[in-house]
């Protein structure tokens, strides 16, 4: 599997650290256990939401497909925090 893709070489390579799949998986938890039984639909919303934001990042890992989220980052946010950092 070396041969195909070695998360070694990617910045963020490490398994252990904080990614977007802890944010996730925090989201959906928050959304299932403190929102839902207050306002069921915005609960589910934050618990459907976060369950993809944790896929996005598992297919990120996997694979060397580009994600939505990784395109967003891409493309939209890193342009906006260098034109800023440029300032």
């Amino acid at each position: 599997m070396g041969e195909i893709f070695d998360p070694d070489e990617e910045p963020d390579g490490d398994a252990l650290a904080p990614h977007d799949f802890y944010v996730g998986v925090a989201m959906a938890l928050f959304g299932s256990a403190q929102v839902w039984p207050y306002y069921p639909a915005t609960g589910a919303g934050f618990a459907f939401i976060g369950l993809l934001v944790a896929l996005d990042d598992v297919i990120e890992h996997m694979t060397t497909y580009a994600t939505p989220l990784d395109q967003v980052w891409k493309r939209v946010i890193y342009s906006i925090v260098s034109r800023i950092e440029a300032t």
